[in-house]
């Protein structure tokens, strides 16, 4: 997943650092030493947990040079590192192992979830992030549009890039390893300026693969027109003209437990 565009990821910076604010804040932790946020992105998550816990030392990971170059520029004495999740290992412990919106890019969660626990230090938590929102509107005319005849072979087995699980294989794959599990999901209702405020969204996140298969602008922006074709009539504008963006997220922390370091 290369080709990152930060500063259109970063169009959307509050929507999308919302929920990592909402995720650092229930993560019943009193004072860990060491963080790294996987996935870090811009740098907009990676500062939420340097507000949250000032005396930590904090790194944050990201596969993409575009988005770790971003993160140093805002941040230039930060930890950035480059690496990709999919494969990254280490021996390091840490008492906050942090993702927010990024595990949906990596597959095969049945593997990655228990190794993300492993370098999670005694009294320390796992806390993750992923996108619920594979049965939106907005998804499911994305998926439509692409086995349209003329889209098809271009973006063939975009479809399979991303992983959605429910909540229940999350706690299946952390309760037998942790002390405590907490899982919970938020609809958050995102008011956009326009219909296109809906491209533009999806366009630097789940439209990315599938833009980058097409041929050019003109491609591009056939395909994005015919997405929005397909799913404008379920995000009615409001008597301002804005639109209600509903989006589903999943939350779950897996705790390993140390009574001087869990808050109760």
């Amino acid at each position: 997943m290369s080709g990152w565009n930060a500063e259109q990821y970063l169009k959307f910076r509050d929507e999308r650092t919302q929920p990592a604010v909402d995720l650092a804040a229930r993560i019943a932790i009193n004072r860990p030493g060491r963080i790294i946020d996987l996935g870090c992105g811009p740098g907009n998550s990676t500062e939420v947990l340097r507000v949250r816990w000032p005396e930590a030392h904090v790194a944050g990971l990201d596969s993409s040079p575009e988005m770790i170059a971003k993160a140093r520029s805002l941040t230039p004495d930060g930890d950035w590192i480059l690496a990709d999740l999919a494969n990254w290992r280490t021996d390091e412990q840490f008492d906050l192992v942090f993702s927010n919106a990024t595990l949906q890019w990596v597959a095969g969660h049945e593997e990655l979830i228990p190794r993300l626990f492993e370098p999670v230090a005694a009294g320390g938590a796992l806390a993750v992030q992923v996108p619920a929102n594979n049965r939106s509107p907005l998804h499911l005319a994305l998926l439509s549009t692409a086995c349209r005849p003329e889209w098809k072979a271009a973006t063939a087995g975009c479809g399979g890039m991303m992983s959605y699980h429910e909540p229940g294989f999350y706690y299946d794959l952390l309760s037998p390893r942790a002390e405590r599990v907490t899982l919970w999901q938020t609809t958050y209702l995102h008011i956009l300026p326009d219909p296109q405020g809906l491209i533009d969204w999806y366009a630097s996140t789940g439209m990315k693969t599938y833009l980058a298969r097409l041929a050019d602008e003109s491609e591009r922006s056939a395909f994005s027109q015919q997405v929005l074709d397909a799913c404008r009539d379920e995000y009615p504008p409001q008597s301002d003209g804005k639109i209600l963006f509903p989006f589903q997220r999943t939350f779950f922390i897996a705790y390993r437990v140390c009574e001087g370091l869990i808050s109760r």
